[in-house]
């Protein structure tokens, strides 16, 4: 991604590092929160604009490249076949849209998204259910039964298609501008009152059931007795004080960029739910973005992996050379226009649980303890919303909204316990 692209838009509120900033050396506060990336940045502001006084710690640069933050994109939607999902996700693009307003930051570049593939055997379940969902909650769409009619609606599309493919397409989705996201609610914390600390990799050294709670970073001694934990890939390191440990995997993901003709063919927002496929039935999946991020080059990833850790200090932060083939095969055979070598590809990391769902609840035994984890690629699009959730949590230990299927005791989550 070009730089100029990544601070497009930008106004004299999304630049807040260029302030000066006396940072503390010690001392207490209402909330402290643990991770800078987007959803710590969201906490931090919530708290502050609820008049509270809050500390965020990261232990790199924020939008750092090391985690499950960096980069210019993701996707939002609604359509989710879990309906509570799609209430949820309703729910965050009214907060992006006050965001948006607050900051005067354009964050989200609406674009339909196009759902297709296999009808029955999808990570979000039977596609036809998921068009029922979306008539249930009166959400638009536009359905495309049959195959014919996927190419009548997107001549991207090159022939040779399966024959049993369907597709189901929201209008009201968007690109994220992840970057502006999270210079915006940066500035937004920042001139909320909040205390923004990068470069501070912290621990807790001491523990309680309620609090008050140290911790220590370069920076010094911090006490509280509220803590927000959104910690990522580095999620059982910060747990080990609490005798806590997850069942976490860490997947790093390979990202790349292809030239296509834009010229001749308009790329929409889509993701390809293929069949299961060889030895380990893994199923096909693919998504990709339109052309926006780099002149002529459309974005696109595999939503599955080779490269699979239990701890952050094992990832390589290289692409993975299988996944950049699978990916070029794929786009030759499945779109016009597009090369089959990429121009650049990256990684980021997604968080998984083992039932793939987030979890974003307070931590057992430790009632003014929320914490955020297992984003699972998924997590981004949800930022004000889960920001606001983690500082209710905190505070009051209650939340009005639907999180219970987040929660941290369900089955297979917690492998240690004190």
């Amino acid at each position: 991604m070009s730089a100029e692209n990544s601070r497009a838009g930008a106004g004299p509120e999304e630049s807040p590092r260029n302030q000066v900033i006396a940072q503390p050396s010690g001392g207490d506060f209402d909330v402290i929160i643990l991770g800078g990336g987007t959803i710590g940045m969201a906490a931090a502001y919530y708290a502050a604009a609820r008049g509270l006084k809050a500390l965020l710690l990261e232990q790199y640069d924020f939008a750092n490249r090391f985690a499950s933050s960096c980069g210019a994109s993701r996707m939002f939607r609604v359509m989710y076949s879990p309906e509570f999902m799609g209430r949820l996700a309703e729910t965050t693009l009214g907060l992006w849209k006050e965001i948006e307003a607050a900051s005067r930051v354009e964050i989200l570049l609406q674009q339909p998204l196009l759902f297709y593939g296999d009808a029955e055997s999808t990570v979000e379940g039977n596609l036809g259910e998921l068009k029922t969902i979306m008539a249930t909650l009166g959400v638009p769409y536009s359905w495309y039964p049959t195959v014919a009619d996927l190419m009548q609606g997107f001549p991207v599309f090159r022939k040779g298609m399966p024959t049993d493919y369907v597709g189901v397409a929201q209008p009201n989705s968007a690109v994220i501008r992840a970057d502006r996201s999270i210079l915006a609610f940066e500035s937004l914390a920042r001139k909320a009152g909040a205390v923004l600390m990068n470069d501070q990799p912290a621990a807790i050294t001491t523990i309680s059931t309620e609090g008050p709670y140290r911790v220590s970073c370069p920076a010094g001694d911090f006490f509280t007795r509220r803590l927000i934990l959104c910690p990522g890939a580095w999620t059982n390191k910060v747990l080990q004080p609490f005798d806590i440990q997850l069942d976490l995997k860490i997947w790093q993901m390979t990202v790349a960029y292809f030239q296509a003709d834009v010229s001749h063919y308009n790329y929409p927002l889509w993701y390809e739910f293929g069949p299961p496929v060889g030895p380990n039935a893994q199923q096909q999946l693919f998504y990709g973005f339109p052309p926006d991020e780099a002149p002529g080059q459309i974005k696109v990833s595999a939503d599955f992996t080779n490269n699979i850790y239990t701890d952050p200090e094992e990832c390589t932060y290289r692409p993975d050379p299988k996944i950049i083939s699978a990916l070029g095969t794929f786009l030759t055979n499945r779109f016009n226009g597009v090369a089959a070598q990429p121009a650049q590809a990256s990684t980021c990391l997604y968080t998984m649980t083992s039932d793939a769902q987030m979890i974003l609840d307070r931590l057992p035994g430790h009632p003014n303890v929320s914490i955020f984890t297992g984003g699972s690629g998924r997590g981004f699009k949800f930022t004000p919303l889960f920001g606001r959730i983690l500082v209710e949590l905190a505070m009051t230990g209650n939340s009005g909204y639907a999180i219970s299927p987040f929660s941290i005791t369900r089955r297979g989550i917690i492998t240690k316990h004190p």
